[in-house]
């Protein structure tokens, strides 16, 4: 049996997974920490070219430098998601111009960690059943 089929693209999707919801985690929590911060504009993980990439895409990537202070950022070989600021022009109620939208930002934040998680689950099953197998069906 090839190395290949045991770790299948099943694998390869979860891991990406793992890795979208991380910087999604980060991206929300980022936002609920600046939600007393003035001007402040709330940001989001965009996936929707993803899915139209070829899921084996080679070569690096390199992240997109969005203030000239920003250090530059290590290469990555995974597909390259985009974060931007919230489109919130007319639901933006408060003075202070900050567009975070704690309820909403809380509910995203809860529906990523259940994403997690199972993803989680899964890759841990996976590897149970590997480790099952190799120790020949024996618990």
């Amino acid at each position: 049996m090839p190395i290949q089929s045991l770790f299948d693209e099943t694998m390869a999707t979860l891991q990406k997974s793992l890795n979208t919801g991380s910087l999604r985690h980060k991206v929300l929590t980022s936002n609920i920490a600046n939600i007393d911060t003035p001007n402040y504009k709330a940001f989001e993980v965009v996936m929707e070219d993803v899915d139209k990439r070829d899921t084996l895409a080679k070569g690096p990537v390199e992240l997109v430098r969005t203030r000239p202070r920003h250090l530059p950022g290590r290469h990555s070989s995974s597909n390259p998601l985009k974060i931007k600021t919230v489109d919130s022009s007319g639901n933006n109620f408060r003075a202070d111009g900050n567009t975070v939208d704690l309820d909403k930002t809380m509910g995203k934040l809860a529906e990523n960690t259940l994403m997690y998680r199972t993803a989680a689950q899964i890759i841990k099953k996976k590897f149970q059943g590997l480790k099952n197998a190799i120790q020949g069906g024996s618990k």
